[in-house]
């Protein structure tokens, strides 16, 4: 038998999202009025790190989203609930660890996903029904991907090819794009017969597992 251990902290809002930095020693969680980095034990959670502090709190520290590079150890990015693709420095000195804010959407941003191995590229899928790649060495967007369905739920990098990438939208579509090549989707199908609200790749076949508000996973 396997053993098992719970460990619990409590917060002072709901999280919305929480992501593992690359060695699984820490974990940061994102909602509408929590950001914390917590140091992860072997029988309790330690703070490292309340992102949500300074005099000028606005909607850029409320999250629906985070994820934390996998190459860079002390670089976040979440997804605002205004929209916006924030970029976080935890080895930034003073207080406030916020890099940098792309605003080029239009509509709530539901996903925000590194790349695997370009640690400069972070991908966006948003309401507006848009994919943005952001260059975090330039601080700007280098291709804006129109999907030609509804919202984008979920945005997700191929282990497997460098240059693809998995969205899936609201109306059941899942669509795979080449990262260099803005103009028109790879492949496109009609996966469920609801919204698809997450995806994933597995990580050593070229599959790629989807799940939808129909309730199914395929």
């Amino acid at each position: 038998m396997i053993p098992s251990n719970t460990i619990c902290v409590s917060q002072e809002g709901p999280a919305n999202a929480l992501a593992l930095n690359k060695d699984c020693t820490q974990v940061v969680i994102a909602g509408r009025n929590v950001f914390k980095v917590f140091s992860i034990g072997e029988n309790d959670f330690s703070e490292v790190c309340n992102l949500r502090v300074g005099k000028n709190l606005n909607l850029n520290f409320s999250s629906i989203d985070v994820a934390w590079s996998t190459i860079e150890e002390n670089t976040l990015a979440t997804a605002a609930t205004n929209g916006a693709v924030v970029v976080w420095n935890l080895g930034r000195s003073g207080r406030s660890k916020q890099e940098h804010v792309f605003s080029d959407h239009k509509r709530t941003v539901n996903k925000v996903s590194f790349h695997l191995t370009e640690p400069a590229l972070l991908i966006s899928g948003s309401q507006d029904g848009m994919m943005k790649c952001f260059d975090l060495r330039m601080k700007e967007v280098a291709r804006t991907f129109i999907s030609n369905t509804e919202s984008i739920r979920d945005v997700q990098f191929s282990p497997h090819q460098a240059h693809v990438f998995a969205a899936v939208s609201e109306n059941g579509t899942v669509q795979l794009w080449d990262a260099r090549r803005h103009e028109r989707a790879l492949h496109q199908f009609t996966a469920h017969s609801g919204p698809v609200f997450a995806c994933d790749w597995h990580p050593e076949v070229p599959w790629l597992a989807t799940a939808s508000r129909d309730k199914t996973i395929k």
